[in-house]
């Protein structure tokens, strides 16, 4: 049975400012093969952390997603336009969910792919998290990580997003698909990532 690349952190930084992580998930008349709705969100993000692409599910490619990282003073109703613009394409809405921040970290160098993993099941504890390893594996066992945001749902002990960004080749990303499907089909967890 073959494990999956594990990842590693480098050079990355923890005093980001985040105050909260909001998500949007909804689901398009359609698979964005064209790349509309992607463009449509990569032009209408605004605020202070570099945007995180759209992100499709591993399952249905008309399910998609929405990160975004607000500071101290940004509005979230500031994504007003992009969801005006993106409606035509949208067949349903989800409610937007926000996360209070437990890891916010990020390196210097933008990560070329993401992945996000939603889920409402688990229990939350209000201990601090472990302190992140940052130790390096062997050369082609390990993904440099550009990118972790945790974050616990608001109003509730249940649940977690997790967003990885990475610089991984289409070659990991493929042989890394086949692990991640049995957590999403049968422990709930919603597992969406951007396309090259």
């Amino acid at each position: 049975m073959e494990t999956a690349p594990r990842v590693t952190l480098s050079d990355m930084t923890t005093d980001s400012g985040i105050d909260v992580l909001v998500l949007e998930e909804f689901r398009l008349h359609r698979a964005d093969t064209n790349g509309e709705a992607a463009r449509i969100v990569a032009a209408l993000s605004d605020g202070i952390e570099p945007p995180v692409p759209l992100l499709t599910s591993i399952d249905d490619e008309r399910d998609v997603a929405i990160v975004r990282a607000l500071h101290a003073g940004e509005k979230a109703e500031d994504d007003s336009r992009q969801r005006v613009a993106l409606d035509p394409l949208v067949a349903s809405w989800q409610p937007v969910r926000r996360y209070v921040p437990r890891i916010t970290e990020r390196s210097q160098s933008p990560p070329s792919h993401y992945r996000l993993a939603v889920t409402e099941s688990g229990i939350n504890n209000a201990e601090s998290p472990p302190p992140a390893s940052r130790r390096s594996a062997e050369p082609g066992a390990s993904v440099p990580l550009g990118l972790l945001w945790i974050g616990l749902p608001v109003g509730t002990y249940a649940g977690l997003l997790t967003l990885l960004g990475s610089d991984e080749s289409e070659t990991v990303t493929s042989h890394a698909r086949d692990w991640r499907r049995p957590l999403n089909r049968y422990l709930g967890v919603r597992i969406y990532e951007s396309s090259f």
